[in-house]
């Protein structure tokens, strides 16, 4: 009996290593209504859908991935400057993955100024430390020019897709045409395009914001390119977070 006992107990010892070691945590939404004083009945109110961040963590890297994936710092505001401007409409957040150590989320800023607008910023975050992946956290330097080139390619056949749509256009000039083929053609991803990517069970997606104003927005490339992991394991750290993926 005591042998049984004393079994059991290593074993919930192991599992509790081992689900610390994957610093597993739970992401649940809190969402708050705030009421803007003197303002126009249509910009009365904003809502923010938090995410809250619950698990086995220390209290540092849980106080330092709250900091990582916060609204106010993202975006470059604060709740008090929201209730005070009628920009913001609503702040909002979707988990992506949270596995293997890795939490990727995606937060999304909708506002109204002379335009309505939205904004999204994809984080993914090593939660062992709480602090963001960047790309040389998990990809080999040396070889972000060949993965660049490979990321290129598929901006450019997502390009010649927007080209044709121009071209078909029989509301817009010659000229108007040729001008818009001009801003999409000179589009380039490049070693310094490297910023945002998205990470998955099934592979990482790379994301590139052409940044088009808001009147050409409609023809901006959704710049999401999807590559699995066989096709990266020439491309990423075997040590980084992502090398468990090709080993």
């Amino acid at each position: 009996m005591k042998k049984s006992l004393l079994f059991l107990a290593w074993a919930l010892l192991f599992i509790s290593i081992n689900v610390a070691g994957q610093s597993s945590i739970i992401v649940t939404p809190k969402k708050v209504v705030y009421t803007r004083k003197n303002a126009e009945p249509e910009k009365k109110h904003f809502d923010i859908r938090y995410p809250i961040v619950k698990g086995a963590l220390a209290p540092a890297v849980k106080r330092k991935l709250e900091n990582t994936i916060s609204y106010w710092r993202v975006f470059q505001t604060s709740l008090k400057e929201s209730m005070e401007e009628t920009y913001l409409s609503s702040l909002d957040y979707k988990v992506n993955y949270n596995q293997n150590g890795i939490l990727d989320i995606s937060l999304f800023q909708e506002g109204v100024g002379a335009y309505p607008s939205t904004g999204t910023v994809n984080l993914a975050v090593n939660l062992k430390t709480g602090a963001q992946i960047k790309f040389n956290d998990v990809f080999k330097p040396s070889s972000s020019a060949r993965l660049a080139a490979l990321v290129d390619k598929k901006l450019g056949a997502e390009k010649r897709k927007i080209i044709k749509q121009v071209d078909a256009d029989k509301d817009e000039t010659q000229e108007s045409k040729d001008s818009l083929k001009e801003q999409i053609d000179g589009l380039k991803f490049t070693t310094e395009s490297f910023n945002e990517f998205r990470v998955g069970s099934k592979g990482v997606t790379i994301l590139y914001d052409a940044g088009f104003p808001h009147v050409i927005q409609a023809l901006q490339p959704d710049g999401e390119y999807f590559f699995t992991y066989a096709e990266l394991k020439p491309f990423l750290k075997p040590d980084g977070l992502l090398g468990k993926f090709v080993r």
